[in-house]
């Protein structure tokens, strides 16, 4: 296994430690919170606690929390509340001055917006969720300084208003880029379906936030297009309303996440498991982040200065030089791989430092003993052998009968597929089979135990309920984010 590639930390320390004195001179929810912890503010950063939404931002009044630049808020965000609390976080015109550029240099980077003419449609939850609003600002602000055509639509995540957009102005533009979560991206096309409104998919490009996705989502949306490998398809965005902003995908981190998708034993060799990572550049040049314990933690200063403070993401950190010499020196190459191997042969090893993250770390369910996190689902249910049959959302639970334990999954049917006991028997096979590859204890519970079973479907350890579309999807045009635990 080669980690020599492997971080406990990207940015500047000495940063950090001046967010830290400066929160505890000026911030008296972070003194106090210090002095609750027993800590006097003579210790190394390394041994400061850390801190979290329900133990800082939950814990401590509003007024309490803000820096000592109350003057310089220009805006208040909300988070979306998935984690089972929303809070509300001030936002400073310093770390938003040059938002509209960095937006303006990425989109012509990435999808070569001053040499196409581009219709963005932002089409996530807006109001005051972080994601959505300050997409719409953003991209509107730019549109009206950028000397080439750019035109900006914000329906929020009404998909009758998108399709009926894209239809309007096909005509005259070279390409629409819709910014969306990735799970409402099979609900759009199939309401395209239904409503007998042909999409141009070779238009089409995608920028997602909010959620992760396995990469046979993207490859199965990219290859439906007809887009070459080497064209910029689809990006992700990693921000949260706590933190803001704090990595984009490119087109070698993109690269190289298909290439550990379809090679598995390079991915092995590396360390690097599947479910594979979502791989971002770190774009916080003003933020310290940390793995601290597995935790993955942000120091940054900001309207409610962060010292410390714990995503409850699962994240590693790698160098990005180090991560692309192992990759392109690796002896688990193989003919099919070159095209994607050029791609990140090719990119800057100047380029930030990584930030992978593979999903959620607190959502998980135990199934007698075995962890299942809400990634491996994610993994498990949107499996490309699945794609033409389920939609990819899914509600999964724990249930007892008769005092046993069963994993529910209430699963979206897509439209015109017929579950006879045929499609449930392909269902159930695939699931217990992917399920199995990206946690393994549940494939041995599976062999020795599980499968006894499985000639008994009200017996079987998996409960599937077959709903049909759009019973689960239609709650991606009035939620913010999808979840897929249910507990």
């Amino acid at each position: 296994m080669d980690s020599v590639f492997i971080k406990t930390a990207i940015g500047s320390k000495k940063t950090a430690e001046n967010v830290y004195k400066r929160a505890r001179r000026v911030v008296p929810a972070y003194k106090h919170f210090l002095e609750t912890q027993g800590f006097k503010g003579r210790e190394p950063f390394d041994m400061l606690p850390v801190s979290d939404k329900e133990s800082y931002a939950l814990a401590y009044p509003f007024e309490e929390l803000l820096a000592d630049e109350r003057e310089k808020i220009f805006a208040i965000s909300r988070s979306s509340g998935s984690s089972g609390n929303s809070f509300y976080w001030p936002i400073l015109k310093s770390t938003n001055r040059f938002v509209v550029l960095k937006s303006r240099i990425f989109l012509e980077r990435a999808f070569a917006v001053h040499k196409k003419k581009t219709l963005a449609i932002v089409g996530l939850s807006l109001g005051s969720w972080l994601g959505g609003e300050s997409y719409s600002w953003a991209l509107k602000s730019m549109a009206v300084s950028t000397p080439y055509p750019f035109l900006v639509f914000s329906p929020g995540n009404h998909h009758d208003e998108i399709i009926e957009i894209i239809g309007k102005m096909n005509p005259f533009v070279e390409q629409i880029i819709l910014f969306l979560v990735p799970s409402a991206i099979a609900h759009l096309h199939l309401k395209a379906s239904q409503l007998n409104q042909s999409l141009p998919l070779e238009k089409l490009r995608y920028i997602v936030v909010g959620e992760p996705f396995p990469e046979s989502i993207r490859i199965s949306l990219q290859n439906s297009a007809g887009i070459p490998e080497d064209t910029t398809f689809m990006l992700s965005m990693y921000a949260s309303a706590d933190t803001g902003g704090l990595g984009t995908e490119s087109p070698a981190t993109v690269a190289l996440r298909k290439l550990l998708h379809r090679n598995k034993y390079l991915a092995h060799s590396l360390g690097i498991e599947s479910p594979i990572p979502l791989f971002f550049h770190c774009i916080a040049n003003d933020a310290y982040l940390e793995t601290i314990n597995g935790q993955f933690c942000v120091t940054r200063w900001q309207g409610i200065p962060l010292v410390r403070y714990i995503l409850y993401d699962q994240v590693a950190l790698y160098s990005w030089k180090k991560l692309k010499k192992a990759i392109v020196t690796s002896k688990h190459l193989d003919s099919q791989d070159a095209a994607l191997v050029k791609i990140i042969s090719n990119a800057s090893r100047l380029l930030p430092d990584i930030i992978a993250v593979t999903g959620r770390a607190d959502s998980c369910l135990i199934v007698n003993g075995t962890n299942i996190t809400e990634y491996m689902l994610d993994e498990t249910v949107k499996c490309y052998e699945l794609q033409g049959i389920l939609t990819g959302l899914y509600r999964a639970s724990i249930i007892y009968e008769e005092d046993r334990q069963y994993l529910q999954l209430d699963l979206e049917i897509r439209q015109g597929v017929v579950t006879d006991e045929a499609t449930i028997e392909q269902i159930y096979k695939f699931l217990v089979q992917t399920l199995g590859r990206v946690q393994p204890e549940f494939l041995d519970d599976w062999k020795n135990i599980y499968s006894v079973w499985d000639s008994d479907p009200t017996k079987r350890i998996l409960k599937l309920n077959l709903l049909p579309w759009p019973s689960l999807s239609q709650t991606t045009e009035t939620n913010i984010k999808q979840r897929g635990i249910v507990k």
